[in-house]
Formats: C-alpha cells, sequence, structure tokens
C-alpha cells in the first residue's frame, strides 16, 4: 500500500496511531484509576510483607516467561508480515498460539512439583507453595491469551483487544474485592482472582482466534517461528534477570519487608508503561513495519518517535510530582519511602520506550542474534551495578542501577540499529521537550505542601465536610472507620495532589511548537481577518 501526499498521509498516520494507541489504553487507563481507590486497602491489609511475597513470585514468573513467551508477540507479529502468501498468514497466529501452550506446558509442570522447594528458596519458608502453583497456573493460561490476542493487534482491532481488558479489569476488580476484601483470604485471594481472570480471558481470545483465522497448524511456520524466535531465548533471560535481579538482591541482602517497599515504588512508573508505551508501541509496531519501505518513512518515524516522547514526559511528569503526596495520602507510614524510588524509575520506563524506538533497525534487519548479545551485555552491566549499588545505597540503589542500565541499553541499541535503518530524528523539538519537562519538575518539586495548604484553606474546608457526609455509607463502617480518618488527616495532602496535577498542564503549553498541526492550526486562526498576530 503506497502513501498518497506526504503532508496528508504523514497527519493520517499520526492520527490512526495515536487513535489506535487510546483505544488500547482506555482500559488500562479505567483499570489504574480503580487501582488507586483500592491501593489503601490492598496497603493495609497485605502490608509491606504481603507486597514482598507476591514481588518474589512475580519475579520467577517473569523468568519463565523469558524462554518462550517473553516475545512471542514480536515473533508472531515479525513471521505474519514475512508471510508472503495471504491465504497462510493466519497460520502464524494459530500456530504461535500452539507452541506457546505446548512448549511452556512442561516447565509449568515442573516448577509445579517443585512449588515446596522453591517457596523455602524464595520466601523463606515452604507454606507458600499453593500460591506459587495458582501463579504458575494464571501465568500458562495467560500466555496462551495474550499469544492469541495477536491477531487483534496484527488487524488493528483495537476496540475488541481493549473490551477484552475491560471485561478482564471489571472480573478482576470484582473478585479481587470479595476474595480479599470481604471474605479476607488475602494472598490466597488475589492469585485466585488472578487464575480466573486468565481462565475467562483466554478463553474469549482464542474463541476469538479460532473465529478471525480457524484452528490450523503449520509445521513449517513454526519452524520458522522458532527460528525466529530461539535467538532471542538468551537475550530475553538475560533482560529478565537484569530487570529482576535487583528483587533478588534486596529480598536476601536486605529483606522481605524492604522488597514490599520496593515493589510499592514499581506499581507507579508502571502505569506509564501501561497507559503510554505499551498501547503507543502495539499500534506502532505494526504500522512502522507495513511502511518502512515507503519513501519519506524515515522521517515519518523520527516524527512520531516526537510525539511518543512528548507525551512519555508529559505522563513522567504527571507521575514525578505526585507520588510522594499519592504514598503519603493512602498507605502506611512504612510505604512513604517509596516516593524517591518510583520517581527514579518513572525515568528508566521513559528510556525504555525511546530504546524500542531507536533500536527500529534491529528487529526491521531481523537481527536477533545482535539484539540477544546486546540483551547480554547490558544485563550482566546490571547485575554487577545492582550488586554493588544495593549494598552501597539500599533500595535507591537497585532504581539507580536499572536507570544506568537502561540509558547503556537504549543508546548502544540505536548505535547499533542505524547502519540497518537510519531514524531521522528532529534534534531541536526533542531538547525542547526534555528540557521544559527538567524545567517543570524543578519548579513544581519545588513547592512545599505546607504552602498549597496555606492557600487553599477553604478548599480543605470543603473536603472535611464531604468526608464526613461518607461516614454513613459503607467506606465510612469499613474497619471502624479508620479509611475516613486517614483521608481527613491528610486532607492537605489530597490538595496538594489537584493542585500539581493542574500545574502539570503547563507542560501542554509547548504543543504547538511540537505538533506540525497544531501550529498549522494556530496559524490559520491568527490570520483570520480581525486577528491579531
Amino acid at each position: 500500500m503506497r502513501l498518497g501526499t506526504p503532508e496528508k498521509n504523514r497527519s493520517g498516520l499520526v492520527r490512526e496511531t495515536f487513535r489506535h494507541a487510546a483505544i488500547y489504553s482506555g482500559a488500562s487507563v479505567l483499570g489504574r484509576l480503580i487501582s488507586f481507590f483500592m491501593l489503601p486497602f490492598y496497603a493495609h491489609i497485605l502490608r509491606d510483607i504481603g507486597y514482598g511475597i507476591m514481588g518474589m513470585i512475580d519475579t520467577g514468573l517473569i523468568f519463565l516467561s523469558s524462554l518462550f513467551a517473553y516475545s512471542s508477540q514480536l515473533t508472531v507479529l515479525r513471521i505474519y508480515h514475512d508471510e508472503p502468501d495471504v491465504g497462510r498468514k493466519p497460520l502464524a497466529a494459530t500456530t504461535g498460539t500452539a507452541l506457546v501452550a505446548g512448549v511452556m506446558l512442561p516447565l509449568i509442570l515442573a516448577a509445579a512439583a517443585c512449588s515446596r522447594p522453591l517457596s523455602s528458596v524464595m520466601l523463606g519458608s515452604p507454606d507458600y507453595w499453593h500460591l506459587l502453583c495458582l501463579a504458575l497456573a494464571s501465568f500458562w493460561v495467560d500466555a496462551i491469551g495474550q499469544t492469541a490476542q495477536t491477531i487483534l493487534v496484527i488487524q488493528r482491532r483495537s476496540v475488541i483487544y481493549s473490551l477484552i481488558g475491560l471485561m478482564r479489569l471489571i472480573l478482576g476488580i470484582s473478585l479481587n474485592i470479595v476474595l480479599v476484601v470481604v471474605l479476607r483470604w488475602d494472598l490466597v485471594g488475589i492469585f485466585l482472582s488472578g487464575l480466573i481472570v486468565a481462565v475467562v480471558t483466554a478463553s474469549v481470545s482464542v474463541a476469538l482466534l479460532i473465529r478471525i483465522c480457524g484452528h490450523g497448524f503449520d509445521a513449517a511456520i513454526a519452524r520458522r517461528l522458532l527460528a525466529f524466535q530461539l535467538p532471542l531465548i538468551p537475550g530475553n533471560m538475560a533482560q529478565v534477570i537484569s530487570r529482576q535481579i535487583e528483587r533478588v538482591l534486596v529480598r536476601f541482602q536486605l529483606s522481605l519487608s524492604s522488597l514490599g517497599v520496593l515493589e510499592m515504588a514499581y506499581k507507579f512508573p508502571v502505569l506509564l508503561n501501561l497507559l503510554v508505551v505499551g498501547p503507543f508501541m502495539r499500534s506502532w509496531s505494526t504500522q512502522r513495519l507495513e511502511m518502512a519501505d515507503e519513501p519519506g518513512s524515515p522521517e515519518r518515524i523520527g516524527r512520531v518517535f516526537t510525539y511518543f516522547l512528548y507525551l512519555c514526559l508529559l505522563g513522567g511528569l504527571l507521575l514525578a510530582v505526585n507520588i510522594r503526596p499519592v504514598l503519603q495520602l493512602l498507605t502506611p507510614p512504612e510505604f512513604w519511602g517509596a516516593s524517591r524510588i518510583a520517581r527514579i524509575d518513572t525515568l528508566q520506563v521513559i528510556v525504555h520506550g525511546v530504546g524500542l524506538h531507536l533500536s527500529f533497525g534491529l528487529p526491521y534487519a531481523k537481527r536477533t542474534g545482535t539484539m540477544a548479545r546486546l540483551a547480554m551485555a547490558t544485563s550482566a552491566l546490571k547485575v554487577g551495578l545492582s550488586y554493588v549499588m544495593i549494598s552501597v545505597w539500599g533500595l535507591y540503589g537497585a532504581a539507580w542501577a536499572g536507570l544506568v542500565t537502561a540509558t547503556v541499553h537504549a543508546g548502544w541499541g540505536y548505535i547499533l540499529a542505524r547502519p540497518h535503518y537510519r531514524v531521522v530524528l528532529e534534534g531541536r523539538k526533542l531538547a525542547l521537550i526534555v528540557g521544559w519537562a527538567i524545567v517543570l519538575f524543578l519548579i513544581i518539586n519545588g513547592i512545599s505542601t505546607e504552602a498549597i495548604a496555606a492557600r487553599g484553606a477553604p478548599l480543605m474546608s470543603r473536603i472535611q465536610d464531604a468526608l464526613v457526609g461518607l461516614q454513613e455509607t459503607w467506606l465510612g463502617q469499613w474497619k471502624d472507620g479508620k479509611v475516613l480518618r486517614i483521608l481527613s488527616e491528610r486532607g492537605d495532602l489530597a490538595l496538594d495532589l489537584v493542585v500539581r496535577t493542574l500545574l502539570v498542564g503547563l507542560y501542554l503549553a509547548i504543543m504547538p511548537l511540537v505538533h506540525v498541526e497544531t501550529q498549522r492550526k494556530l496559524m490559520r486562526r491568527l490570520a483570520r481577518p480581525g486577528r491579531r498576530p
């Protein structure tokens, strides 16, 4: 498919990418809003030890995913677009899903058989073996469902994809409220809820895959999928080890409760990945492969990267200035120190997203071996840095080691990718959006909570009145009104959160200087009769 006029197609390309990205992130936005509402419940029920247990189990599952499921969507996506026979393209999706199910099942069964000793090593007690088994079952089912959903990404059925996410969200939140908050099953409720949600959503995803593509399996395509996937496994494992090593080191060098604090810190930066980086790349990854060889594409890909970075920095700025008041407002005091860690990790997520764009030449040229070697080299760096920095600076060392490694990986990946595909970057615009984000952060972060509370005393009085009105509701009765008392005592933090969020809106002031279409609309309005320039 050829593009029409460059200007028309440039704006259409951006609009389509952002439209699909916005739809993909819709359910995630709602989900995170609900998660923040549930945060005080989970934090007060599970405490830091509970978060530490969840973090160690997640670390083990992520390691398993590196063996095949970690990049299954990328593999199916690449082989689908490479298949010259249009009639055989759907077989890439069905065959890939079957491979994930078949390859991962023996690993899951082996891990479940060793759940007691694994629980002793990871969590310090064999009594958590049942949590490991629930988590392993959820992981396997979820990997199948995620791979099956690749066909929705390929065909840009973003609405259906997001509806599945919305269904997952509603079911998950409902089950968590019943099992964790009402029945007080605590960690068992968390993991049982995850398994039920995985089974339901995977069933829907596989049913859609069969309806769209049929249920065929092709041995030749399976070999091509494996040929693309297998060289990625060493790199995937290295990346997983590098990303999870700080959790393991914190668990054994510090304590399980310290790991719980780290897990709380990591719950904030993941917002940026779920709401911006993930949805954007889900929409853009297939689109840039389709148009990469067309005239003018290096410039268009560079322009989309500018918009992506602008959006990432806007979201990152919103998180960075609000993490501290949110933690103080919603969680027990043992979690408050997570704010500085979360800020550093937010920057790491942004740098990781930058690397996904700048290293485009490697997946474009199918340089999976180079990608694996890059991942292994930076992973070795991460392991060494984490060990040293955690020993010296504790939890902050874990965050800084991750940021340094992500920066090296992004820069090195860009250098290696340039010979294969040279993306044309908009240097001046990139410098503008990065510089303005730094300036705004320094200004907003320099304003104290006390100064905001002093000027917003009338509004704080209204907040107190609203909390009094909630005392007769179920929220006021839960745990003898402890949640409402905490919110009442921390009303200044609620006001602080609102004010800082509004100040972040100043970042939108540079939008006309970044987005070409916004510039033109503004100039046309200023050029109308009766308007002054």
